[in-house]
Parts: structure tokens; C-alpha cells; sequence
């Protein structure tokens, strides 16, 4: 059995978190996963949302989804980098999904990059 799988990390940011704040973010996850002999697949944000209940001193949080393959070790990782920038991650969850719910984001998100969507 093979410690590689496809995963999806669904993490809530501040809503005034700075370009460069969010940069630090994602690039630290995306070092991750390539460090783990990884592969992105997505990486994008997702919404603009109110949230249902308060957390800090937010009300209103920015959605982003990464999809990757990678070796397990990865998640745990990711998750403990999602940690350390609390101030920045409200909230995080990752779930294991399945080979061709993957690839179908990818090849949707390579799409939207086609017709000019921000990735």
C-alpha cells in the first residue's frame, strides 16, 4: 500500500490579511507539499463569506482551497503550518478525497486559468 494520496485543505483566513501576509501563507504550503514529493492540483481562493458565528474579532473570513497529492506525512505538516500562522488561519480542514475528484479539479481550475480566472 502506498503512503501517497490526494487530499483537500479548506483554510479561512482574516479578511485583511495583506497580499504579502498571504503570500507567506501559501508558499509555506505549497514548500510543504513539494517537499513531500507532492503535486498541486488547485490552489485558489474560494469566497468571500460572513461567518456563522464570530472567531476573534472577525465576522467575516476569506475562503481558499488547495487540492494535492502527496505523502501522508504531508497533512500533518501542512496542518502544523496552518498553526503557525493562527493570527492569519481562523479555521483549517483537510479530507482525503478520491484520484478523480482530483484530477477533475485540476482540469477545472486549469480551465478557469484559461479563460482568465485568478488563481
Amino acid at each position: 500500500m502506498t503512503d501517497i494520496g490526494y487530499y483537500e485543505t479548506l483554510y479561512l483566513t482574516r479578511p485583511d490579511l495583506t497580499d504579502e501576509e498571504l503570500n507567506k501563507v501559501q508558499g509555506k504550503l505549497k514548500e510543504t507539499i513539494l517537499n513531500h514529493e507532492g503535486e498541486i492540483f488547485k490552489s485558489q481562493k474560494w469566497a468571500d463569506r460572513n461567518l456563522a458565528y464570530r472567531i476573534g474579532k472577525y465576522n467575516k473570513g476569506t475562503y481558499y482551497i488547495l487540492v494535492y497529492k502527496s505523502h501522508r506525512s504531508a497533512v500533518s505538516e501542512i496542518e502544523r503550518n496552518l498553526r503557525f500562522f493562527s493570527g492569519d488561519v481562523l479555521r483549517f480542514m483537510t479530507v482525503r478525497i478520491k484520484e478523480e475528484v482530483a484530477l477533475r479539479e485540476r482540469a477545472a481550475s486549469e480551465v478557469s486559468t484559461q479563460e482568465g480566472g485568478v488563481q
